[in-house]
């Protein structure tokens, strides 16, 4: 199963006669969910694509995040309407968390708010809740589908694996569906503005 699935991937890659997903150019992106915030991607090359990325965000169970890193990501489609990506890349994150700590104990999500007026996970004091803000240096390996809408207008629907190198991920982050600390799965969907 492993050889196969490897072996169609490097014929995915090696491929010269797929049509052309995408063309040269610029696109500007805005997200919500695991990614959220804005960014930009450079498509240097038929099906090829950068996304050198310095975002910023806003999540309620968060707060306020930034990250600056890059991507590189291969399109594959039949044609210029819809087609999917796969890429992998290096980020640098960080944001505020509203990560609970039992003092002398296993940590524990303290949950949207807590520790900043909201409401406090029952069994737990206040006094053991910390607010951190975490950072994180992370690998990410995105696999998403756009589609054409109108004009220059696409949507994009994006799930990423995430693993970090070093530091921790907030917990409960936005369109976060499974992962811990150290690494975590989820999505992102938005639009973006393709500039020729």
């Amino acid at each position: 199963m492993r050889t196969s699935f490897l072996g169609v991937a490097l014929l995915l890659v090696l491929a010269p006669e797929l049509a052309h997903a995408q063309d040269t150019g610029l696109a500007l992106n805005a997200g919500r969910g695991l990614d959220n915030g804005a960014s930009v991607d450079w498509t240097f090359k038929e099906d090829w694509t950068l996304r050198p990325t310095i975002a910023a965000g806003y999540s309620q169970q968060t707060g306020f995040d930034a990250r600056l890193g890059s991507t590189v990501l291969r399109s594959f489609g039949a044609g210029h309407r819809v087609y999917a990506y796969v890429g992998a890349g290096f980020l640098y994150a960080t944001g505020r968390g509203n990560n609970g700590s039992n003092l002398g104990g296993p940590g524990q999500a303290g949950g949207a708010g807590a520790g900043v007026g909201g409401r406090i996970p029952q069994g737990v004091t206040s006094n053991n809740l910390i607010l951190n803000e975490p950072s994180a240096f992370y690998l990410t390996a995105p696999a998403g589908l756009r589609a054409r809408i109108y004009g220059n207008f696409e949507a994009f629907a994006e799930a990423a694996y995430q693993r970090t190198l070093s530091g921790q991920f907030p917990l409960n982050q936005t369109g976060q569906f499974s992962g811990d600390l150290n690494r975590r799965f989820g999505a992102t969907f938005g639009v973006s503005l393709r500039l020729h």
